[in-house]
């Protein structure tokens, strides 16, 4: 597991390269990065609300051997942020609204201090400590880069061949 130093690290370069996305056509913005996959707007919009109920619904919640209610219905919550992302919102605000969605939960995350980071609590049946939630966090950010960082290098290398 990683360290809380390098998770914070993580999140600090992950916001900065959400951020560099705004340099995106608005063509890439919006198309799907697959054949039924989301586009980068629909990804971004996808973080935006999990991030957002995590500080809503999770961080406040969480304490000693809390046992918190599973997770929502996940097709729903991504519906309504893929929706979201095609209604109009434009890239720059999507962007900002990431940012600051992402800056409280991670200073949420921070509130949680020394051997509060181990403690144990549950989310349904699965057990998490702050650290391991945290992870989780960071392993859904590097799939989704992956994601993303695939389809620019590709419709790069299209546009150059």
């Amino acid at each position: 597991m990683k360290t809380i130093e390098e998770m914070n690290q993580h999140y600090s370069d992950f916001t900065n390269w959400v951020i560099s996305l705004e340099f995106t056509s608005e063509e890439l913005w919006h198309h799907p990065i697959d054949h039924g996959k989301w586009s980068i707007a629909e990804i971004i919009s996808h973080l935006i609300s999990w991030d957002r109920f995590t500080l809503e619904q999770r961080l406040q919640n969480i304490h000693m051997k809390a046992v918190l209610d599973p997770f929502p219905d996940i097709e729903a919550v991504n519906s309504r942020a893929a929706e979201y992302a095609k209604s109009g919102v434009e890239k720059k605000a999507l962007i900002e609204e990431f940012a600051e969605a992402r800056t409280a939960v991670v200073e949420g995350f921070r509130s949680f201090s020394g051997k509060e980071f181990d403690f144990e609590f549950s989310i349904g049946d699965h057990p998490f400590t702050i650290a391991g939630y945290m992870e989780e966090f960071l392993q859904h950010d590097l799939h989704h880069k992956a994601q993303i960082d695939a389809f620019l290098k590709k419709m790069e290398k299209s546009r150059t061949s």
